[in-house]
């Protein structure tokens, strides 16, 4: 169990290596170099999915809009394809002090109850850094684990798993 929790704090090391790597000049905007967003949604609601997405994802550049990032298999680590859309809600929740969003953290299926409540926690853990670090102000975001206990896909094979490992971000308040 140490060196699975050792991994796991490893991967939150990594991803703010990542974006403190990928930051630009800009106070709080990290800018992943070519890979620019063209996707589009106007306001809240269910997540919904984009041009060049994989099934399970729902994550654009607009904001406030409600996302869901994907997770590799056992880690905590946000892919660098989500930092513009995490800039881009930071950015809204900066300009909108009275906002406020839920990340919430989900695994597949495989694993103990208690280890997938903890990586699930990692990884919403890790998006709420990321934001902290762009300059949301705490009191704006609200984590929590369901680990592997609201599967969206109720599947067993890869796929299904897939898209279960994620973190979802929903705005519980705007302004």
């Amino acid at each position: 169990m140490k060196i699975k929790s050792m991994i796991v704090s490893c991967g939150l090391i990594t991803a703010s290596i990542v974006l403190l790597a990928s930051c630009s000049k800009a106070p709080g905007r990290a800018d992943i170099n070519g890979e620019g967003d063209s996707l589009s949604a106007h306001g809240l609601g269910k997540a919904t999915r984009f041009a060049g997405q994989e099934a399970g994802e729902s994550y654009t550049t607009q904001a406030p809009h409600n996302q869901i990032y994907l997770f590799a298999y056992d880690s905590s680590v946000l892919k660098s394809k989500y930092v513009p859309s995490v800039n881009a809600q930071a950015e809204y929740l900066q300009a909108h002090p009275s906002a406020r969003i839920l990340l919430a953290g989900h695994t597949d299926e495989r694993g103990s109850r208690e280890y997938n409540i903890a990586l699930g926690e990692h990884r919403a853990d890790t998006v709420a850094q990321l934001m902290r670090m762009a300059g949301v102000n705490s009191h704006q975001l609200r984590v929590v684990s369901y680990g592997k206990e609201r599967p969206i896909n109720f599947g067993h094979d890869e796929a299904s798993h897939l898209q279960n490992r994620r973190v979802e971000l929903t705005y519980e308040a705007t302004s």
